[in-house]
């Protein structure tokens, strides 16, 4: 071993290992090695240190992976001579070719193996002809082929009688019932529904599916102002009664206190006679009974001439009826939600021109009076339409009912012009 790889150390050196913080203490080291040396006068004095530590970690790991190494190296020797003196043993106990002349005997082409097989899987062999051969019935494979026929081939197989919806313990027999039977619900529902609608249209429980419609608009009125709309006709209000199918709640940032509400009464003509006096008799207690500062009464229809489809009434109260697109309802809304508005905001009353508002106003009640009448006026026209339709349809009737009868007549006189002239041909026999 070359010097420079010589470590020195005193009789006084000595290491010690602390297992429990895994650390080294090294006492009395020296070294005396020029190249060590060398290198490390290179090292500023601060760094030798940490450079001595690293220098001892990388020799140490490189000696172990050298230790290691040389034993492999020992195995891979030894397996190598083991290997060569199996071969001397197998070439002297089994001829020149050693172990793999003896497995070709035994499994190479015309081995012994090759041989067994042919006999069983050959085309010829037993395996073949007495368990696949699928035309003996007596080999597994001939009684799964009659087995699976049993199942699908014929009208007696397995499958045709579950297919069968003649069959009453088929499946498909089943299903077919339970179709039926969904069908006759069905149809038990539909006839149900329509005698329910018919009996609704013509009892009062009609006014029901009047208050859905009417709710539903009044949902899709409010939305964009975020008013909050409830259905009340089947609770008690402050008066202990039901008056007050629907309560509005406004919703204002300005608002200060307890929100105004607008109370709604949903109308149907039917089945009862409604009146002006009547209505505004019923919006007075809604507005007590459920604490409102206005209220809306909507018919299905205009009650009257004068009331038309928008009737404002004693400054708090509106009569309108819904129309066939909820127009007259939407204006009767929006109209009591801006006087609800202007009440209760003194500051906006002298902000803004009320006459202005009120000239707004009317001039949308009229409209509406407006729209009305062009409605009116295009159901007679439709209706006089409808009329004259009928009576040309009768006079081109008639008229085509004439030309036959005159066919018919002038064919008849044809016929006895005919019959005078043979007679007239036809020599007498005196």
């Amino acid at each position: 071993m070359a010097k420079s790889q010589l470590l020195d150390m005193t009789a006084k050196s000595q290491i010690i290992l602390d297992r429990r913080t895994e650390s080294i203490c090294i006492k009395n080291l020296t070294v005396k090695d020029p190249e060590v040396f060398d290198v490390l006068s290179n090292q500023k004095e601060v760094e030798r240190p940490e450079f001595v530590k690293r220098a001892v970690k990388v020799g140490t790991i490189a000696l172990r992976d050298v230790v290691v190494a040389e034993k492999i190296d020992f195995v891979k020797r030894e397996f190598a001579l083991l290997c060569f003196e199996l071969e001397k043993i197998f070439k002297r106990e089994l001829g020149k070719e050693g172990m793999k002349g003896e497995l070709e005997k035994v499994f190479g082409d015309e081995g012994k193996l090759h041989s067994c097989l042919e006999k069983l899987f050959g085309k010829d062999g037993k395996l073949v002809r007495d368990i696949l051969d699928m035309n003996n019935k007596n080999s597994p494979i001939g009684q799964l082929r009659a087995t699976i026929e049993s199942y699908f081939v014929g009208k007696d197989s397995e499958i045709y009688n579950m297919l069968d919806p003649n069959s009453q313990d088929s499946p498909i027999s089943r299903l077919k019932q339970e179709l039926i039977n969904k069908l006759d619900a069905i149809e038990t529902t539909i006839e149900t529904y329509l005698t329910r609608k018919e009996i609704i249209s013509k009892t009062p429980q009609k006014g029901f599916d009047f208050e859905e419609v009417v709710e539903n608009f009044l949902l899709y009125l409010s939305k964009p102002f975020g008013d909050k709309v409830e259905r009340t006709g089947t609770e008690r209000g402050k008066l202990g009664n039901l008056k007050g199918d629907f309560v509005i709640t406004l919703h204002d940032p300005t608002f200060r206190g307890k929100p105004p509400r607008i109370v709604v009464e949903a109308k149907t003509t039917a089945n009862t006679r409604l009146t002006t006096k009547s209505l505004l008799g019923e919006l007075r207690d809604a507005i007590q009974n459920r604490e409102a500062s206005f209220a809306i009464a909507v018919t299905d229809t205009i009650i009257s001439e004068a009331i038309g489809c928008y009737y404002e009434v004693e400054g708090d109260k509106i009569i309108c009826s819904c129309g066939e697109n909820g127009l007259p309802l939407e204006v009767a809304y929006r109209i009591a939600r801006t006087y609800i508005i202007l009440r209760s905001q003194e500051a906006l009353k002298n902000a803004i021109d009320t006459s202005k508002i009120n000239a707004i106003v009317c001039r949308i009640s009229n409209d509406l009076s407006a729209v009305r009448g062009i409605k009116t006026e295009l159901t007679k026209i439709s209706t006089t339409s409808e009329k004259i339709a009928i009576e040309i349809n009768s006079l081109e009737r008639n008229i085509r009912l004439s030309l036959e009868e005159l066919q018919a007549i002038l064919s008849y006189d044809t016929k006895e012009t005919d019959k005078v002239e043979h007679k007239k041909r036809k020599p007498n026999p005196d």
